[in-house]
């Protein structure tokens, strides 16, 4: 099983400190000078029903560092240099320490950082009902705070981690190799004992409190059985939102993912599953499931109990304990963040008017509009979406008809946002699109006198083989209809049957290569969607081209003896379009020259031979 060791590279999650804009996240490996082939054990011992450490251990070198705390669930330990300012009141948490009983005078910092590490495990073990770090229930669980060592060296507190001073706090397990290793963890259950790195410059209260909650959810994490199966590339993203989210659940006064939220909604086109600072950001889709789809808190905690993982463990839950899924929900989630900042009151998210709502793509106010492409970094990954604002050009009661167009063979997902104009908040509409081409036809009314706003938004849905976002065009217009024959629309709504040809409709190209996925048809899309539809001829051509089709296309599926012979006299126009398609204008200017020339060379090298008329003699 990979990973079996338990994470052989540094399994952390770092809490970042950007000095300009609030707290950001980093993944980096800045743990320096940690000791190695070193493991605390400390057993509980229980006495008249209170459970206390045995003071023994102190002398057996149990601790790593000189100075240390030990609460009911942790041992915290610092070097010599720590700011030893104390306000007179310790901690009633604290049952032993490294100076002997009473424990008083202990330094502010450490008394904070053992309120806040027991009030974490009461709130994520206690309340929330998640299982206990691994090892806890006969050890205590190691925390050290970092940058407390003495400037002498080769004293007894050399061993004192140190963290970069952007990093907050990192989880890691004693079975990494380089940091504080077990060396004998090799197919035992100690594989999953972990510790905490703290920052000891971290002064800002909740900035303490968030990192406590943030680390010691990763110290939980770990010690489900399938965290091997969360931490790869295609799962991280959870593992790290939903510490984020942990955060605001455990101290909702804390706020300090705000910013990790703007940033996100700043860039809606990137994948949840893409790395870096936006994992982090992913928060918001927690919020949302938890808070806003299912009013639920437990439902993170079921899906680290299922033996699966990813998407497909998260579908799961959805489906098994809420009646719904992974997809549904992801619609309704993107729909949302059109109007994140919207409030509670109004149907949006309870503290959204902190996070702002998500970027605006690209806006129209002028209609009609020719087609608009969204292509490139703009478009959307794979869960990710765009945001295209509409504003009505008057208050009348105008009738907004939205044509998408997606890129074929996507998952795609459209959805219409509509923000009422006496701002009691929003209605949500599904675009219905056509599965295999991915277009679709949508009709708003009341834009101007019922709607201030619409928002389009495209949406690519979970699928492993995309790694490019995905590109799509649109149009809209004012006061007219969707027609099922446009371009935009090609599913025959007049007829339920099924044929063979995926229930679409049968054109001649798709009849003849017997698959909308061969790639002849998808190059005759590609130059349909790039060369015919943005103008009014070509658009002219294409609607005369659906009408007339089928009829042809039927033919050709009821006597396939016809398709060799109908490809055949296809090539010419799927070599042409194959060539506008790939070829810049400069391009298509030179080989129109080359045509220009060879024509010329072959009309010099066989000239035609003019006719004369002959007169018979008499």
């Amino acid at each position: 099983m990979f990973l079996k060791y338990f994470f052989t590279t540094v399994l952390s999650a770092f809490l970042v400190l950007s000095i300009n804009s609030g707290l950001v996240y980093s993944n980096d490996n800045l743990n320096e000078e940690i000791a190695e082939d070193y493991f605390l054990k400390k057993p509980l011992i229980t006495q008249s029903g209170i459970s206390y450490l045995s003071l023994r251990k102190m002398t057996q070198g149990g601790h790593l560092l000189p100075n240390w705390v030990e609460t009911n669930n942790f041992s915290i330990e610092w070097g010599n240099n720590i700011s030893n300012f104390d306000g007179g009141t310790d901690s009633y948490r604290i049952v032993s320490c490294s100076k002997g009983p009473p424990c008083s005078g202990i330094p502010d910092m450490v008394d904070k950082w053992v309120d806040y590490f027991e009030e974490v495990w009461e709130k994520e073990i206690g309340d929330l009902g998640y299982i206990r770090p691994s090892g806890t229930d006969t050890y205590l669980y190691d925390i050290y705070i970092a940058n407390t060592q003495d400037e002498i060296p080769l004293n007894n507190d050399d061993k004192t981690p140190t963290l970069s001073n952007s990093v907050l706090g990192s989880t890691i397990t004693y079975c990494d190799s380089g940091s504080i290793y077990l060396s004998n963890c090799a197919n035992k259950l100690s594989d999953l004992f972990s510790y905490i790195v703290v920052n000891g410059r971290i002064t800002h209260t909740e900035t303490m409190m968030v990192t406590a909650a943030h680390e010691f959810f990763h110290a939980i994490q770990f010690s489900y059985p399938n965290t091997d199966d969360w931490w790869t590339q295609e799962n991280r993203w959870w593992v790290e939102a939903t510490a984020t989210w942990v955060e605001e659940v455990v101290y909702d006064e804390g706020n300090i993912y705000y910013p990790k939220v703007s940033n996100w909604l700043k860039e809606p086109e990137l994948s949840l599953k893409n790395s870096g600072s936006h994992e982090y950001g992913d928060a918001i889709f927690i919020i949302f499931l938890t808070d806003f789809y299912l009013s639920d808190k437990n439902f993170v905690r079921y899906v680290l109990e299922r033996e699966d993982s990813g998407i497909n463990a998260i579908d799961g839950v959805l489906k098994d304990k809420y009646g719904t899924d992974f997809e549904s929900a992801f619609k309704r989630f993107v729909a949302l963040n059109a109007v994140a900042d919207i409030g509670y009151t109004k149907g949006g998210y309870e503290e959204g008017p902190y996070y702002g709502s998500a970027a605006v793509t690209k806006y129209h106010s002028e209609y009609p509009f020719m087609l608009s492409e969204i292509s490139g970094d703009k478009a959307p990954q794979q869960l990710g979406s765009n945001y295209i604002l509409f504003i009505p050009p008057d208050n009348n009661d105008n009738n907004l008809v939205i044509e998408f167009n997606g890129a074929d063979s996507i998952n795609w997902a459209s959805m219409v946002v509509m923000v009422r104009r006496d701002e009691t908040g929003f209605d949500i509409e599904e675009i219905n699109l056509d599965s295999s081409y991915g277009n679709g036809c949508h009709s708003i009314e009341g834009f101007g006198n019922l709607y201030k706003e619409v928002f389009l938004v495209p949406a690519v849905l979970a699928d492993t083989d995309l790694t490019e976002p995905s590109s799509y065009n649109y149009n809209a217009s004012l006061n007219s209809l969707c027609d099922n024959n446009r371009a935009y629309l090609i599913t025959d709504t007049q007829s339920g049957s099924s044929n063979s040809l995926e229930n679409s409709r049968c054109f001649i190209a798709t009849a003849a290569f017997r698959s909308s996925k061969s790639p002849y048809v998808k190059i005759l899309r590609k130059f349909r969607d790039k060369f015919l539809l943005p103008n009014r001829i070509g658009k002219g051509f294409v609607k005369f081209y659906y009408s007339s089709s089928p009829s042809i296309a039927n033919f050709i599926d009821r006597h396939p003896s016809t398709q060799i012979p109908v490809r055949v006299i296809l090539m010419p126009a799927i070599f042409i379009a194959f060539i506008f398609i790939k070829t810049t204008v400069i391009e298509k200017l030179l080989l129109l020259l080359l045509l220009v020339l060879l024509k010329i060379m072959l009309y010099r090298r066989f000239p035609r031979k003019a006719h004369q008329l002959t007169i018979p003699k008499n």
